[in-house]
C-alpha cells in the first residue's frame, strides 16, 4: 500500500514496462471492478492523428465556460502526470491517485494492465467520484481498441487522419482510418476535421453502418486572418452569423481547422444538450483555454531575448507545418533541437526538418520508446547540417553558446523531449542564464 505520493507515481510509470496493450480486455476488467463509472459520464470522444488534444482542450475551455463542471481526460502529460486529469482546469489531487492506485492494487498485481489503461480508470471514476456534467476525453492510440474507447459518448470527433503509430495502427491511411473509425457509436453523431478522400470513404461508411449523423467542420468558415507574434485575430461566419476579432493566443495557421472542429461539435453538444451557443463565450474559451487545460508545449514562445520555442510536433504532419509556424516569428538563425520516438516514419520526419535549412541537433529523449540519434542521422542527406548530443541538456548548452538575441532555438519533436527540456528549462535557465555555459 502506499502513503507516498512520489512512489505512487513511480509504481504507475513503472506499469509503461508491461508495453502497450492495444485491446479493451484489461479497461474492462478494471472498470467493472469500480463499478463501471464510464457508463454514467455524459461524454465528448475525440480521436484524430493531430489536433485532438487541442479541440479536446477548447471544447472543455467552453464547458467551462458555460459554468458546468467538466472533466477532462488527455495524454501525455509536459510537466506533472496530474496533467492529464483535470476537473474545471485543476489537477487531480494527489491524495486521490494514491487512494485509486491502493484501492485496484490487487487487481493490477492480478491481470497486469498497462500504464494507460490505468489512468484511464483513474480518469473515468475521479469524474464519476465528482459527478462532472461532462467529460471531455481524448483517445490515447488509434480508436477502435484504445482504452478510452468503452464510452458511449454523446458526440464523437475525429479531427484528421495522417500515418503515426504504424506498428500498432497499420502503414497505411486506410488502415488508420479503419481503426479510427472505432469510436463511432451506433446512433451518436460524428464532426470530423479534414479528411483525404481515402480516409473520408472510410468514415463515411462507418457512419452509414452506424446511422451516425455526419457534421462537417468545413461548414464553419473563418476568415479574415490577421497573424501575431503571439497568435492570430480572425473572424467566424456560420450560417449568415459573423463573429469577429476573435484572439486565438498559439501561433500556427494549422489550427484554424482544430478551430473550425471545435465550434462544429459545439454547436452540435449545444443543440443536443438545450443549452445556448453563445459567441461571447465562445470567445473567451479560446482566449482562456491553454491555462483551463494546461495546454503547453504547441509552438509555445518561452523567451524573445534569444526566442526560444519548444513544440511537440510528434509526426510527419505536425513537423510539415514548421516552416508556415516559423514565419510568424522574427530571427536570423535557426537552430532545431530534434528527437523522437522509433515508431514513427523517421525517414521522412527527417525530411521534413531537412526543409527548414537549418542547423540541427539530433538528441535522445530518455525514454525507452526513443530512438537514439545516432540511428536517426543514418536518414540525414546533407550530413553537415545535423550534429549529435546525447541528452537534451547538453544539445540545449551547445545551441545557447553559438546563438545570440536575434536568434532563434526550436526544441521540438517528442513529448518527452519538450518535458525534459522544461525541467531544465525551469530550474537552470530562468533561474541564471549567464550560468548556463557553465552547467
Amino acid at each position: 500500500m502506499f502513503t507516498n505520493y512520489n512512489k505512487c507515481l513511480e509504481y504507475l510509470f513503472g506499469l509503461e514496462r508491461t508495453g502497450i496493450k492495444y485491446d479493451l480486455k484489461n479497461i474492462k476488467t478494471l472498470l467493472q471492478y469500480l463499478g463501471n463509472p464510464h457508463k454514467e459520464l455524459k461524454a465528448i470522444h475525440i480521436a484524430g492523428t493531430n489536433g485532438k488534444g487541442t479541440v479536446a482542450s477548447m471544447i472543455n475551455s467552453f464547458l467551462i465556460e458555460k459554468n458546468f463542471k467538466t472533466g477532462l481526460y488527455i495524454s501525455p502529460h509536459i510537466l506533472d502526470f496530474r496533467e492529464r486529469i483535470l476537473i474545471n482546469g485543476n489537477l487531480i489531487s494527489k491524495k486521490f491517485i494514491i487512494d485509486f492506485t491502493n484501492k485496484i492494487l490487487p487487481l493490477i498485481e492480478k491481470i497486469s494492465p498497462s500504464f494507460f489503461e490505468v489512468t484511464t480508470a483513474m480518469a473515468f471514476y475521479y469524474f464519476k467520484k465528482n459527478n462532472v456534467d461532462y467529460a471531455v476525453v481524448e483517445c490515447g492510440l488509434g480508436g477502435r481498441l484504445d482504452s478510452t474507447n468503452v464510452l458511449r459518448p454523446i458526440l464523437s470527433v475525429i479531427t484528421g487522419i495522417s500515418i503515426d503509430h504504424t506498428e500498432y495502427l497499420g502503414n497505411t491511411i486506410e488502415k488508420i482510418a479503419y481503426e479510427k473509425a472505432g469510436i463511432i457509436k451506433k446512433n451518436i453523431p460524428l464532426v470530423t476535421g479534414f479528411l483525404n478522400k481515402k480516409s473520408g470513404k472510410i468514415i463515411r461508411k462507418k457512419c452509414k453502418e452506424k446511422n451516425c449523423e455526419l457534421i462537417k467542420s468545413s461548414r464553419i468558415s473563418l476568415k479574415n486572418i490577421f497573424r501575431l507574434n503571439d497568435g492570430f485575430i480572425f473572424d467566424i461566419c456560420y450560417n449568415n452569423c459573423i463573429m469577429k476579432n476573435i484572439k486565438f493566443p498559439i501561433i500556427g495557421d494549422y489550427h484554424l481547422q482544430n478551430i473550425s472542429t471545435t465550434v462544429a461539435s459545439l454547436i452540435k453538444i449545444s443543440e443536443s444538450e438545450n443549452f445556448h451557443f453563445n459567441f461571447a463565450e465562445l470567445k473567451s474559451a479560446l482566449s482562456n483555454f491553454p491555462e483551463r487545460s494546461k495546454f503547453y508545449g504547441r509552438f509555445q514562445v518561452l523567451t524573445r531575448n534569444l526566442t526560444i520555442v519548444i513544440d511537440v510536433s510528434h509526426n510527419v504532419e505536425g513537423l510539415s507545418n514548421l516552416q508556415d509556424n516559423l514565419r510568424y516569428l522574427k530571427y536570423e538563425r535557426l537552430v532545431i533541437i530534434f528527437g523522437i520516438m522509433k515508431d514513427k516514419d523517421i525517414k521522412r520526419c527527417i525530411k521534413e526538418i531537412e526543409k527548414l535549412n537549418s542547423l540541427v541537433i539530433l538528441t535522445t529523449p530518455a525514454y525507452k520508446r526513443a530512438i537514439c540519434a545516432e540511428d536517426m542521422k543514418k536518414f540525414v542527406r546533407n550530413r553537415n547540417s545535423f550534429i549529435i548530443k546525447n541528452d537534451i541538456i547538453s544539445a540545449f548548452k551547445y545551441a545557447y553558446t553559438m546563438t545570440d538575441k536575434k536568434d532563434l532555438i526550436l526544441i521540438t519533436g517528442s513529448f518527452f523531449l519538450v518535458s525534459e527540456f522544461l525541467k531544465f528549462f525551469s530550474e537552470y535557465y530562468l533561474m541564471n542564464t549567464t550560468e548556463i555555459k557553465d552547467l
